[in-house]
């Protein structure tokens, strides 16, 4: 007999599990513990038991999924939808159909899967999510389930990693002037919206500025999330750039650039060896720039979207 119920503590153990079997069906299998999820997820003030469903069948977990309400606006995120090898033993669809009813019982009106450039649902840092890519392109499982269900393409993204061992910042004669006039500060930011600070609160986040001598004026400025040294959901020897705010036009300027490949240069000294970011794929002229600062291409990903309010019609 199969039943979708809510989350109990007692089911730790068994998320974990899936969690792992579920990502290791298509890459290598994850390095995360019970402590990881307890701490980046269950600890969080807005976790909500009721939106965490477990799909049984025979008495043992084969699925299981979350979903999070956005701070703001009618769109939830289905943050995470594991299920085993096998399928989940006809258990994926329902649970997808329940969890859907709940989103629309609670007014939102459409529902996005995938954490993307996470900063709300507690997934950041994560393995394997990372900065956040939706869903893996790889991860043919959950397209498929999607797909049937109803869901379709609402964003391509593209994972980016610069490794920072020898790394060296590309020379030109602006990178020159810039090494020349600029010098680099850097501060630690605790974000002011409530939600998104609790959100990351396993995260370090450090603020970086270009600053020019002569006028003390900020050139530019980008934030970097690095591990919690005490809590660790992250592995410490990666990093995430931010770049939400610094490139909304798919394009970084020179001061920019500088930056970025500055900063890169010291995180070895940090024992940090690899920084990602996430950009969507139709911005070529920031994958290029990307590209010239060392970083390269390292995961597809889609971010899944849906309508609750057109599938409550049909």
């Amino acid at each position: 007999m199969s039943q979708i119920r809510r989350f109990c503590n007692a089911d730790l153990p068994s998320l974990v599990d899936l969690w792992v079997r579920h990502w290791a069906t298509f890459d290598t299998a994850p390095d995360v513990s019970v402590a990881m999820i307890e701490q980046a997820i269950l600890a969080r003030w807005f976790f909500d038991p009721a939106t965490l469903l477990v799909a049984e069948y025979d008495g043992h977990i084969h699925a299981w999924c979350h979903w999070v309400p956005l701070p703001e606006g009618e769109t939830a995120v289905l943050a995470a939808i594991c299920f085993s090898p096998e399928g989940g033993r006809g258990v994926c669809e329902p649970l997808l159909e329940e969890v859907e009813a709940r989103i629309r019982g609670a007014g939102y009106r459409r529902i996005v899967v995938g954490p993307l450039r996470d900063q709300c649902c507690g997934y950041t840092g994560l393995a394997p999510i990372g900065h956040g890519i939706g869903v893996p392109a790889a991860d043919s499982r959950t397209a498929s389930l999607l797909s049937q269900a109803g869901y379709s393409n609402d964003r391509s993204v593209e994972r980016m990693r610069a490794a920072t061992s020898l790394y060296r910042v590309p020379l030109n004669r602006e990178t020159l002037q810039l090494g020349r006039a600029t010098r680099l500060e850097s501060e630690s930011v605790i974000p002011h919206d409530p939600w998104r600070a609790t959100a990351m609160s396993h995260l370090d986040i450090e603020r970086h500025r270009l600053v020019e001598h002569r006028t003390g004026n900020c050139l530019a400025e980008i934030d970097l999330w690095t591990s919690d040294a005490e809590v660790q959901v992250m592995k410490p020897s990666e990093a995430i750039l931010d770049l939400e705010q610094v490139a909304p036009g798919g394009s970084l300027d020179p001061e920019q650039s500088f930056l970025i490949g500055s900063l890169i240069r010291t995180l070895a000294n940090r024992r940090i060896f690899h920084v990602e970011t996430v950009i969507d794929q139709d911005q070529p002229k920031l994958s290029e720039q990307l590209g010239k600062l060392q970083f390269q291409s390292a995961e597809l990903g889609i971010r899944w979207e849906k309508s609750l309010a057109e599938s409550s019609m049909v």
